[in-house]
This record gives C-alpha cells, structure tokens and sequence, in this order.
C-alpha cells in the first residue's frame, strides 16, 4: 500500500502532524490509541485547545510553585495558563481532527520509500518519526543528521486520589531528588506525583514512596520513560523527525507536550505543502531548520540552568531562586521560556 505520508507514533508530536496533513495518510504506532501514558499531561491550556482536546482537560492551574528545602516561590501564570489533562481522551478527541489510517504496529525503520513494521511494510512518499527518545526512524537511516536527542531524562510517576493546592508544583528537595526534581500536578480530584532524574537514572521508585510518605500517600502503580531533550535533529531527505525523538523536551523543566504539538503542526504543514507542490522538500527542510535554530539560544540558556539546579548546593539555588522570583526577573524568564517552541507558520521564501 503506497501512501503519501506515513506517522511513526501517536504521540503528542505524531497526533499534531497528523492533525495538518492532508492527503494519503497513515499512522502507525504499537500500542491502542491513548494507551502507554508515559507523560504528566500538563501543557498550557491554549495548546491543547488547539489540538481540540479542551474536553479532557481536567483542572486549569494559574500559578507555578518551586519548592526549595526552606522556602517556597509562587509565580504567577494567570497570562498564560497551564492545564492537567486526562491522556487517553486527548489522544481521543486530538484524532478526531486527523483524516487517516491508523494501524497498530511497531515501526522498525525507513530505507527512503517504504516504512517496515511489524506488520509488513508500507511505502511512503514522506515519513515522519515521532517515536520518542528512540527515534527508530531517524537511527534507522544512520548519519549525524538524523541522531537522536541529546540527552535522555528519566522521570516515574504516580497517579493517587488526594486534595491538593492547585499549580503546578516542583521540588528541588536533594533528600527526594538528587539529581533533578519532583513534582505534584493536581488533576480534579486525584494528583500525579514523579520524580525526575536529569543524569537518566531509572531506579526511582524509592524516592518516589519516600516523596508520597511526606503527604500521608502511597504510590498507585507507576508509569514513566525517558524524555528526549535537546536538539538532536530534524531529519533528511524524505524523513522529518518531531518530538522526543528530535529532543523537543525542553532543558529544566521537561516540558514536552508544547514543544511537540508546535514543532508537529509545523512539520505536517510544511508536509503538506510539499505534496501540493507549493514548494519543495529542500525548502520544507530549510524552513523547519530556521524554525529550530531559532530556539537553540534560549535552549542553550535552559540547559544551562539545569547544571546549576544540579552542580548548585541548595543555599545557592535558593537564592538564584529568589532572585528570579522578583517581577521584573520573574517576567522576562517566563517571556524567554514560553518563547520557546513558539507556534509558527509554514511560510518558506
């Protein structure tokens, strides 16, 4: 079966280029759609409106709560707020804008016409690779353009029934979290709690009990996985990379879900652009190159931040912290990091 473009993975990144194409289109992915929750689903509320998933969307959070051993800074996101969001009705609801096939399967890799999966072959005029961290497609294809992200995080969570105060709340405690942070995300009546770790350690689930025990709470299962972060690449030739696998997560925070729905609508527009013939494949990858230069300045200045939170003893986090907390500080943090990743349109000269 030929298709015009085939979507390795229904990921946030996957399900948004899926959403702008326009043609022949397939996506593949091993799991059900909405199964193998690996993120916290928290994402300005803005964008996952535009995904046109406002219907999972279960608690709007106006503030950001950074915690450090003694204090506690409160930053205000009444211009530009944040939501939790249930995974398997996002995933729902983002489909339903999407006008192809979907077929569960493991996608192996791309030799330039025809995708393989588990479950045969299928032959592409274009392909794109959302398939995580792993980024399956672009290391199939070998060569420094097509690597995967920089690093790898790893982050575990869990999902328990609890009243919280509402905001997304971060804990850079080094007795809970050594070498990254955790978090508690309210979503109505239940909270998703995870540790993180920036060095990629995967044994969590200790840190992650002892960080319930200081709510009274014990774990309810766990889900959790790596993240892609930092640029990795953006793909060649017939091949576009968007998300984990282009290290779209961004540095400190984590933050995915934007930068991929972004980066996403982006590409499946310049996709479609190629196949209508109003510019070229060499063009679609010039344009979507700039869109990603343009972020590494203030991805440079995140990652950077990172090794402070980590190589920083907690007396001086804590006042980099408070320092930044100041409005005029607070303000143009906040403008430099929402600028990142920003929507953009797929215009190319």
């Amino acid at each position: 079966m030929t298709y015009d473009v085939v979507v390795a993975g229904a990921s946030f990144a996957g399900l948004a280029v899926a959403q702008a194409v326009r043609g022949r289109l397939l996506v593949v992915d091993p799991q059900p759609l909405g199964e193998g929750q690996t993120s916290a689903c928290g994402a300005p509320l803005s964008v996952v409106e535009r995904a046109g998933a406002a219907g999972a969307v279960q608690q709007v959070h106006r503030n950001l709560v950074v915690y450090t051993p003694r204090r506690a800074f409160v930053w205000d996101l009444q211009g530009v707020p944040f939501c939790t969001f249930d995974y398997r009705r996002f995933c729902e609801l983002a489909w339903q804008r999407v006008q192809g096939e979907l077929v569960q399967a493991a996608a192996w890799s791309f030799d330039g016409s025809w995708v393989h999966t588990s479950s045969g072959r299928f032959r592409a005029e274009l392909a794109v690779d959302c398939t995580g961290w792993r980024a399956v497609l672009a290391r199939s294809c070998g060569g420094p353009s097509v690597a995967g992200p920089r690093w790898k995080w790893f982050g575990l969570e869990t999902e328990v029934p609890a009243a919280f105060e509402p905001g997304l709340h971060f804990y850079f405690w080094p007795e809970v979290a050594p070498d990254g942070y955790a978090w508690a995300f309210p979503c109505g009546d239940r909270v998703r709690f995870g540790v993180l770790s920036y060095r990629g350690r995967t044994r969590l689930r200790s840190q992650l009990e002892a960080f319930l025990a200081r709510f009274g709470l014990r774990p309810r299962g766990y889900h959790g996985g790596y993240l892609g972060v930092g640029p990795g690449c953006q793909g060649a030739g017939r091949l576009f990379v968007v998300g984990d696998s282009a290290g779209h997560c961004l540095p400190l925070t984590g933050e995915g879900i934007r930068c991929a729905l972004h980066a996403g609508w982006l590409v499946g527009a310049l996709v479609r652009g190629v196949l209508a013939g109003r510019f070229t494949l060499e063009a679609a990858h010039r344009r979507y190159g700039e869109y990603l230069r343009a972020q590494r300045s203030r991805v440079a200045f995140l990652a950077a931040a990172t090794e402070c939170a980590v190589r920083w003893p907690p007396a001086l986090r804590e006042v980099a912290l408070a320092a930044w907390s100041l409005p005029v500080l607070r303000g143009t943090f906040l403008r430099h990091y929402l600028g990142t990743f920003p929507a953009a349109d797929a215009a190319v000269d």
